[in-house]
C-alpha cells in the first residue's frame, strides 16, 4: 500500500512539472481541456503619433485600460484544438476640451472570439503549429462632431470583426526549456491597416515554477486607408489614448512572467510588460494575471500506464535518426504482432519508472521489430537506446 501511494506521488510530481508552464503551440490531445480566466491592466504614460512623435501625458490627464478574458480550449482530436472565448473591457480617461474638463469612461462586451490551432507531429524536439482566430465585436461606434456635447463616453474599441492566422514552433531541450516563435498575419478591424504579428520567449521551467521572457510586437503592412490624408479620419471619442483609430500602428513590447503550479491540472501565471517603442499607439506598463484549468488526456494516459499489467517486456537497441522509429529486441519468437501498442520507460532513481513514449510496431521479424512512435509524454526525456518497452498480450 505504502508503495502504491509513493507511485501516485512520483506520478503527480512529474506532471506537476509539466503543468508550470504550457508553450502556446502545443495542442490538447484529443477530449483534452483547458479553460482559462485572466485580467490584465494598462497605463498609458506616452501616446506616439502616426510619425511616430511621442507625447508624454500632462498633469491631470490619462488613460488606464482594464480588461477580463474567459476562454476555452478542447481537444477535438490529437492534433487539432478549437476554442471561444470572450473579453469585457473598462477604460477610463482624464482629459481638457477646451475650458472643460472631462472624466470619460466605457464598459461593456469587447468582443466574443472563436480560435483553432493544428499540432504537426514533433520533429527533433520541435513543435511546429497552426494557429487562427476570428474576433467578433457587438458595436459600432459614433462620430463626435466639435459641438457634441457628451465626452463623457468613451468607444470600446476598433470597430469591425478582427482575423489573423500564424506559423509558430517552440524547441523543448532536454533540460526542460522551451524557445518559441510565433508570427502570423492580422486584420485588427474596420479602417485599419493589416499587420504581422510577431512575437519570441524563452522559458526555464521547474518542477513548480516557470519563469519566462519575450517580446511582443506588431509591424504595419502599412495599407491604412487614411495614410496619405489623416484628416480624413473618423472622428471618435478615444480620450488621451492612440490605441484606437491609428493608422498603420506599430509596436513592441518585451516582457517577464513567473508561473506556479498549485496540481497536475491548475497553474497560476504573472506577466509585466513595457511597451518600449512604436508609432500610432501608447508607451506605457501592462500587469496581467492569468487563472488556468489543463486537463488534457496525456495526462490520463500517463497514469493509466503505470499501473497497467503488461504480458512482455523488450529493450529498445537501434533508433532512427529522427527518433520517430526504434527497433526492440523481441519478434515473432516472442508473439509480437503488428499493430501491437509498446509503452517506452526510462528508470530513473528518483522517480521510478518513467514513461516517454508510446508507439505501435510497424514490421516484425523472427527477433527484432520496428515500433513506429505515435505519442511523446516527458519531451525532458530523450529518446535513446537502453529504454525498456512493454506491451500487453491481450
Amino acid at each position: 500500500m505504502n508503495f502504491f501511494f509513493l507511485s501516485i506521488l512520483l506520478v503527480s510530481t512529474s506532471l506537476w512539472g509539466q503543468t508550470s508552464y504550457v508553450p502556446p503551440t502545443r495542442v490538447l490531445k484529443e477530449r483534452g481541456s483547458q479553460i482559462s480566466a485572466s485580467v490584465d491592466y494598462f497605463k498609458t504614460t506616452k501616446v506616439s503619433d502616426e510619425k511616430g512623435r511621442s507625447l508624454s501625458l500632462g498633469d491631470g490627464q490619462s488613460f488606464n485600460r482594464y480588461q477580463g478574458e474567459v476562454n476555452g480550449l478542447f481537444g477535438l482530436t490529437d492534433d487539432f484544438n478549437a476554442g471561444i472565448g470572450f473579453r469585457y473591457r473598462h477604460q477610463t480617461s482624464a482629459f481638457n476640451f477646451g475650458n472643460d474638463e472631462y472624466d470619460a469612461k466605457a464598459s461593456g462586451v469587447q468582443s466574443i472570439m472563436a480560435r483553432a490551432l493544428y499540432g504537426f507531429e514533433p520533429n527533433n524536439r520541435t513543435q511546429f503549429t497552426l494557429e487562427g482566430m476570428f474576433r467578433y465585436t457587438p458595436y459600432s461606434n459614433e462620430e463626435i462632431t466639435a459641438t457634441s456635447t457628451d465626452r463623457n463616453s468613451l468607444i470600446l474599441g476598433d470597430a469591425g470583426n478582427e482575423y489573423s492566422f500564424g506559423l509558430g514552433a517552440t524547441y523543448s531541450s532536454l533540460s526542460n526549456n522551451h524557445y518559441t516563435l510565433r508570427g502570423g498575419w492580422r486584420r485588427p478591424g474596420n479602417d485599419l491597416s493589416t499587420e504581422f504579428y510577431w512575437n519570441g520567449e524563452i522559458a526555464l521551467q521547474w518542477r513548480w515554477v516557470a519563469a519566462l521572457a519575450g517580446v511582443d510586437g506588431v509591424t504595419s503592412l502599412k495599407n491604412s486607408p487614411y495614410e496619405s490624408d489623416p484628416s480624413e479620419r473618423p472622428a471618435w471619442n478615444t480620450g488621451l489614448t492612440q490605441l484606437y483609430n491609428s493608422i498603420n500602428r506599430e509596436w513592441i513590447a518585451p516582457y517577464v512572467g513567473l508561473n506556479f503550479a498549485f496540481n497536475p491540472i491548475w497553474r497560476l501565471e504573472f506577466k509585466v510588460s513595457q511597451v518600449v517603442s512604436g508609432r500610432s499607439t501608447d508607451f506605457g506598463p501592462g500587469f496581467g494575471l492569468t487563472l488556468a484549468r489543463r486537463m488534457d488526456q496525456s495526462d490520463e494516459k500517463i497514469i493509466d500506464s503505470q499501473f497497467k499489467t503488461y504480458d512482455l517486456e523488450a529493450t529498445v537497441v537501434k533508433v532512427s535518426d529522427k527518433k520517430t522509429y526504434v527497433v526492440i529486441d523481441k519478434g515473432l519468437n516472442d508473439d509480437v504482432e503488428k499493430g501491437m501498442k509498446f509503452d517506452f520507460f526510462e528508470y530513473d532513481y528518483v522517480g521510478g519508472n518513467v514513461l516517454i513514449a508510446r508507439g505501435v510496431v510497424f514490421k516484425v521479424s523472427v527477433d527484432k521489430s520496428i515500433v513506429k512512435l505515435t505519442h511523446r509524454f516527458n519531451l525532458a526525456k530523450e529518446i535513446k537506446e537502453g529504454l525498456v518497452g512493454r506491451a500487453s498480450l491481450k
